[in-house]
């Protein structure tokens, strides 16, 4: 007997202008079990998702942007509500969704892609790959979904795996794609200061420091790049252990912790940003250590507005739907 379901969800999404709401509304289009009901987005009002998404051919492509209110959105009978939204501005939303549903029962699914709830613990923050290490959480009773950020899940899928083995501080060197800087003008996502060049920004408190340090529960040091390319992240983890590993030991542990995850994979060689981008997957790879063997090396890459975003978002919707985990992202 088949374990997960067939039952049709409906879902609503608010603001589809960025990247990442047009790579979640690709996937949603291609979900067999979620019919998306309601896209809200103030820049985008009275034009169809087939003005968005040229290539779209199926009824979706006939759906109108609305802009919705938070008590609009409230007054919405819809299952899932993904908040795709810049940071510092889903509370609205979420008080209006949680005082409309105080019946647990009736509480809507809630997904919010910015950083305002990583930091509550009241919401189960998801990267599926280390979150199903816990088997004592009963995901289709979750309620409130934080998605991780982009730099933080290439940090943690590296760090994560090793948290007890850690003696020092772990270094992040990343660098992302132009991508990541949204769609509002600034030197970070401008083509021309970006050709022939490399900008390093936001040297220390960078928010997906916090976000992983308080993951961790433990300090880390992170330095964010932006290059000129325009999608993916090429994350570079320094790590102290506590004790001496060799190269293929630690290259089995990692193949061990994620041989049940189709979305990371571990390679011997350095990965490069091009093998994943307009892709889901992450690749872990070129574990190399120091001749006392404590002091570590590892990549990780990822596409940003997919592993790192849109995605993992849907990923966690299956999980908590009870959806096979990779419905709709195959």
């Amino acid at each position: 007997m088949n374990q997960f379901t067939t039952k049709k969800f409906t879902l609503g999404l608010l603001g589809a202008r960025g990247y990442v709401g047009n790579e979640l509304l690709k996937l949603i289009n291609s979900h067999p079990f979620i019919e998306l009901s309601w896209l809200s987005s103030r820049a985008l009002a009275g034009k169809k998702i087939a003005d968005i998404l040229p290539d779209c051919k199926s009824s979706l492509a006939e759906i109108s942007i609305e802009t919705l209110s938070a008590d609009d959105v409230a007054s919405r009978e819809t299952d899932i509500i993904v908040l795709a939204l810049p940071n510092g501005l889903a509370a609205p939303y979420v008080k209006a969704l949680l005082h409309a549903n105080k019946d647990e029962d009736t509480q809507p699914l809630i997904i919010d892609l910015s950083a305002d709830y990583r930091f509550d613990k009241n919401w189960l923050y998801m990267i599926p790959e280390i979150i199903q290490k816990q088997s004592s959480i009963d995901f289709q009773q979750t309620k409130k979904i934080s998605n991780p950020g982009c730099y933080a899940t290439a940090m943690q899928l590296v760090l994560m795996p090793l948290k007890n083995e850690l003696s020092q501080v772990p270094s992040c060197f990343g660098v992302s794609g132009y991508s990541g800087a949204g769609t509002t003008p600034s030197d970070k996502n401008n083509p021309q200061r970006l050709k022939d060049n490399f900008l390093p920004y936001a040297p220390v408190n960078h928010l997906h420091e916090k976000e992983v340090a308080f993951q961790l529960e433990n300090t880390i040091q992170f330095t964010p790049h932006v290059a000129s390319f325009f999608r993916g992240i090429s994350m570079t983890v320094h790590l102290h252990l506590s004790r001496a590993w060799t190269t293929e030991e630690l290259s089995e542990f990692f193949d061990q912790f994620y041989k049940n995850s189709p979305l990371v994979k571990v390679e011997k060689d350095i990965p490069e940003v091009h093998h994943v981008q307009n892709k889901y997957h992450a690749i872990i790879g070129g574990i190399s250590l120091k001749e006392d063997g404590r002091q570590a090396t590892i990549f990780c890459v990822l596409d940003n507005l997919l592993k790192g975003a849109a995605s993992q978002a849907l990923q966690n919707i299956n999980l908590t739907c009870g959806f096979e985990e990779l419905t709709g992202i195959q």
